[in-house]
């Protein structure tokens, strides 16, 4: 595990709280400089599905000429409904039905605005619930109907775009068959503050080899992946027991099987709280391999390649399953490992006989920020906004 300090400088963890005038101004202001506007709509800010599909986007256009973009949430529509001639272009993220939606959609019409719908899973069309329900091992009535209402939801909105966002082309292959309907790919990708914290926590890994205990981290958004995490605990528990000097961090939601307690007791299976999305940066830098465990069916191929990504621009390696977006992003024994069962435990003896190959960590983090940079998305940002404009 790399003993590095965290950053005493300061980063936003929520850098989208501006008020609405601070957000519209950048549309105003655009089009006083004769550029065309995108606005994104998500029902409420978070850091998870709404960083990636509205924030980060909308900082992408920060370095384009010819477009900008600014994000809201539900509880701006009214004042947004007053300033739609300062937009060209409207996506709504994984926005859901409410009373006022309809309205919303009815005027966006009238103003001419292109209406697009962004969406990064399956949750979008009640056809596919048995696929996730089953994925995410739910069973309750209550968690039944909570899924199957706003996924119906979901879908009363999407019909009324007239063209559709994704996060990978697995997606998008559903996408247009379910609505027959224009849909754009695009990757999930990082922000300035995740790139400026990373080159940080990197360099200083890159001044130092790893200490005893040889970490691997699970970083873990939701308590929705036991049965991802339970389908490699056999071979990373067989890899603890090897070797005394390794242990296992859990940073998130999870709850294990009762028959790893005595690793837990024995301080060798760790927990961390959830963390911001700056901080997530931090942990994930000090652990010495990340793994992403999926079980291989519908719901996570079409799940982004973020948990690779954002460990990948610390130097951090990945170990995950060949799901359709890893199997893209990850060439196996370069920049990570794909692992199937019965793969894991020699790719961590592997990591583990190498734990401080420099030269792996900076291809890892040069081929993520190739990739993965929010300033390197401009022109496939810029393109698909053209065509939806241009429609």
């Amino acid at each position: 595990m790399y003993q590095i300090e965290k950053t005493e400088e300061r980063y936003r963890d929520k850098p989208w709280e501006l008020s609405y005038n601070q957000r519209i101004n950048r549309l105003k202001e655009a089009k006083t400089l004769g550029q065309k506007t995108v606005a994104y709509l998500y029902p409420g800010f978070d850091s998870s599905t709404f960083r990636y599909r509205g924030f980060n986007v909308a900082e992408t256009l920060d370095y384009s000429f010819n477009w900008s973009g600014s994000y809201f949430q539900y509880t701006d529509r009214e004042e947004l409904i007053r300033d739609f001639q300062y937009i060209d272009v409207m996506v709504l993220i994984r926005c859901y039905w409410d009373g006022r939606m309809d309205e919303f959609i009815r005027l966006i019409r009238e103003k001419h605005i292109r209406l697009c719908y962004d969406v990064d899973d399956l949750i979008y069309n009640p056809y596919h619930m048995p696929a996730v329900i089953e994925a995410l091992g739910l069973s309750q009535d209550a968690e039944l109907n909570f899924w199957f209402g706003l996924t119906q939801r979901n879908y009363m909105i999407a019909l009324q775009c007239d063209v559709l966002i994704t996060t990978n082309d697995f997606l998008a292959g559903y996408l247009k068959k379910d609505f027959e309907k224009p849909c754009y790919t695009l990757c999930n990708y990082l922000n300035g503050f995740q790139e400026r914290v990373s080159e940080e926590y990197f360099e200083k890994k890159q001044q130092i080899d790893t200490q005893n205990p040889f970490a691997i981290g699970y970083f873990s958004g939701s308590p929705t992946h036991v049965k991802d995490i339970s389908m490699i605990m056999p071979e990373i528990e067989e890899f603890l027991n090897n070797h005394p000097e390794t242990i296992f961090k859990i940073v998130g939601y999870m709850e294990l099987p009762d028959r790893y307690c005595y690793l837990v007791t024995k301080d060798r299976i760790q927990f961390v709280p959830f963390q911001t999305f700056v901080d997530l940066q931090y942990e994930q830098a000090k652990v010495d391999i990340n793994v992403v465990p999926l079980v291989n069916n519908v719901f996570s191929n079409c799940k982004s390649e973020l948990k690779y990504f954002e460990s990948a621009i610390v130097g951090t390696v990945t170990c995950a399953t060949p799901s359709f977006t890893y199997a893209n992003a990850i060439e196996s024994g370069k920049n990570g490992f794909l692992c199937k069962t019965g793969d894991w435990l020699k790719a961590f003896e592997k990591i583990y006989g190498n734990a401080n190959d420099k030269q792996l960590q900076r291809t890892i983090r040069e081929c993520a920020l190739r990739e993965y940079s929010g300033k390197n998305q401009v022109k496939k940002v810029e393109a698909i906004l053209n065509d939806i404009v241009n429609m």
